[in-house]
C-alpha cells in the first residue's frame, strides 16, 4: 500500500486496536495485499523472482482498490485472522496474483484454489474481535492506487516478522481493452 493510504488505514482501525489489545495487529507498515505468497525461498532465486515480478508489473496497469465487508476466520489453536475483503480491485488484484503465481511457475492456484484478495488487519484474533471488524468495516471506506508491486523478503526476530523490501516496479501496463 502507499504510504498515505496505510497512514489512513491505521488510522481508520484505531478503534478496533484499543477495543481488542490482545490481537497481533499489523503496524502501519505491514499492510499490504500479498499477492503470492513463496515461503522459505533459496537465495539464488531472488533474481529471477526480481525478474518475473518487474515483468509482470510491466504488463499491469495501476487500479483504484476500496475496501468492502470485514472476514476472517477463527482457530481455537492458533488464534484467527481477520482482513477487509475488496469491494473494487478485487478482480485486478487477482489476475496480478495468477499472473505473477504463472511467470513465477510456483503453482500457488490452480482450478480449486484461486486466489482471494483481501488486506490482512491482525491475527490472533478471536469472535469478539472478528465480530468488531465485521461490523467497522460496514461504515469503512479506504481506497487507493494500486501502483506498484513490492518484493518483499520476510523473517522472524525476537519481536515478530519483519518485512524487508527487496525490489518494487511500477504497474505500468496498458489496460485491457473492453
Amino acid at each position: 500500500m502507499p504510504a498515505s493510504a496505510a497512514e489512513a488505514a491505521f488510522s481508520a482501525l484505531a478503534g478496533l486496536r484499543e477495543r481488542h489489545p490482545g490481537a497481533r495487529w499489523l503496524p502501519v507498515e505491514k499492510l499490504h495485499l500479498t499477492l503470492v505468497f513463496l515461503g522459505q525461498t533459496d537465495a539464488r532465486r531472488v533474481d529471477a523472482i526480481a525478474a518475473a515480478t518487474a515483468a509482470v508489473a510491466g504488463r499491469r496497469p495501476a487500479y483504484d482498490v476500496v475496501t468492502g465487508n470485514g472476514g476472517g476466520r477463527v482457530n481455537t489453536t492458533r488464534g484467527g485472522v481477520c482482513w477487509l475483503r475488496l469491494a473494487e480491485g478485487g478482480r485486478e488484484t487477482a489476475q496480478l496474483a495468477l499472473d505473477l503465481d504463472e511467470e513465477l511457475g510456483s503453482a500457488t492456484y490452480d482450478a480449486t484454489h484461486a486466489p482471494h484478495p483481501h488486506l490482512t488487519l491482525a491475527r490472533g484474533v478471536d469472535q469478539q474481535t472478528l465480530d468488531d471488524v465485521s461490523a467497522t468495516a460496514r461504515g469503512l471506506t479506504l481506497r487507493w492506487s494500486a501502483d506498484r508491486l513490492v518484493l518483499f523478503r520476510s523473517y522472524t526476530d525476537p519481536h515478530g516478522s519483519v518485512y524487508e523490501a527487496l525490489g518494487a516496479w511500477p504497474l505500468t501496463g496498458e489496460p485491457p481493452s473492453a
